[in-house]
C-alpha cells in the first residue's frame, strides 16, 4: 500500500481527535416542521433525552475513503468504553492495523511500513482544549454533539425543516436537529483561524436493543481545495457486559511519533 494512504488516513485519526433526559414538567413538542415559539432550552433537553447512553459498545464499519485521488475501502471492528477506551482494528482482507486510545495515550501499529506510536497525548489535548478526545471521538460517531450541549450559549437559525442551533465562539458549531425525533441529524465544526469545515452528517437511525444509532455517517472535511470525504457504515452493534482491548506491538516493529508520521 502507498505511503500516501497511510498518511492519509493516520492525518485524518488527528482530526478526529482535534476537531466529536428530559425531565421536565414540560411535554416534548413533537412536529414534522420546526415550531416557531419553541424555547432553545426546550430544544435542547428533548435532544439531549434522544442521545445514545452505553456502558460498552461493539460494531463493524465499513468505510469507505475519498480525497480527489484516492478511494479506498476498509473495515474496521470497533470496541468502545464510554467515554474512556476505545479500540479499532482494521483490515483489508487481512489485518493491517490496530488503535488503542484512552484519553492520555495513543498506541498504534500498522503493518505495511511496520511502525508503531505509543504516545501520551494528553498535553496535545489540552493545548486543543479537549479535555476528554475519547468522547469526543465517540460523540462523533454515534449523532451526539462534539461539545457539551448543555454548556455552550446557542443561538437559534430559522429553518424550515430543521432546529438548527448555531454557537457563535472561536470555533463555530452548528447542529440540525429533527423536530419529529429530536436527533442529531448533522453538525458543523468550523474553525475560521484555518479556514476549515468538518461536516458531520448521521442518516437512517435504526434500533439496537433499544437505543438509536445512526446506521450511516458521512464525514467530510475541508480546507482551501482540499476535499476528505469518509463514509461509514454501522453493522453488527452490541453493547456486551464486559469487553476486551488486545494490543501487543509486534517486536519487530520501529517506534515513531506522531510529528513524523504526518510530516
Amino acid at each position: 500500500m502507498k505511503d500516501s494512504l497511510n498518511k492519509n488516513c493516520v492525518y485524518f485519526l488527528v482530526i478526529f481527535l482535534f476537531v466529536l433526559q428530559g425531565c421536565t414538567s414540560k411535554k416534548k413538542i413533537v412536529s414534522e416542521t420546526p415550531v416557531n415559539d419553541i424555547e432553545v432550552s426546550e430544544i435542547i433537553k428533548a435532544s439531549k433525552g434522544n442521545e445514545l447512553n452505553f456502558k460498552n459498545i461493539r460494531n463493524r464499519i465499513k468505510v469507505e475513503y475519498e480525497n480527489g485521488r484516492i478511494n479506498q475501502s476498509i473495515s474496521l471492528n470497533f470496541r468502545a468504553l464510554e467515554s474512556e477506551v476505545l479500540w479499532i482494528s482494521a483490515t483489508m482482507v487481512v489485518p493491517i492495523a490496530k488503535i488503542l486510545m484512552s484519553n492520555e495515550r495513543l498506541v498504534f501499529y500498522e503493518k505495511f511500513q511496520k511502525t508503531y506510536i505509543d504516545q501520551e497525548i494528553s498535553q496535545i489535548m489540552r493545548i486543543a482544549g479537549i479535555k476528554k478526545p475519547v468522547k469526543t471521538i465517540q460523540n462523533l460517531l454515534y449523532g451526539r454533539p462534539i461539545i457539551d450541549i448543555n454548556k455552550a450559549k446557542w443561538d437559534r437559525v430559522e429553518n424550515s425543516r430543521f432546529y438548527i442551533l448555531k454557537t457563535s465562539d472561536q470555533i463555530q458549531t452548528t447542529l440540525f436537529i429533527n423536530p419529529e425525533t429530536y436527533q442529531l441529524h448533522q453538525q458543523r465544526i468550523f474553525s475560521p483561524l484555518l479556514s476549515s469545515l468538518i461536516t458531520i452528517t448521521y442518516n437512517n437511525y435504526r434500533s439496537f436493543e433499544d437505543k438509536f444509532i445512526p446506521n450511516n455517517v458521512l464525514i467530510s472535511w475541508m480546507r482551501g481545495d482540499q476535499i476528505i470525504n469518509i463514509k461509514l457504515e454501522y453493522s453488527q452493534i452490541d453493547f456486551p457486559e464486559n469487553l476486551t482491548f488486545p494490543m501487543e506491538i509486534p517486536a519487530d516493529y520501529k517506534i515513531k511519533t506522531l510529528d513524523e508520521i504526518l510530516n
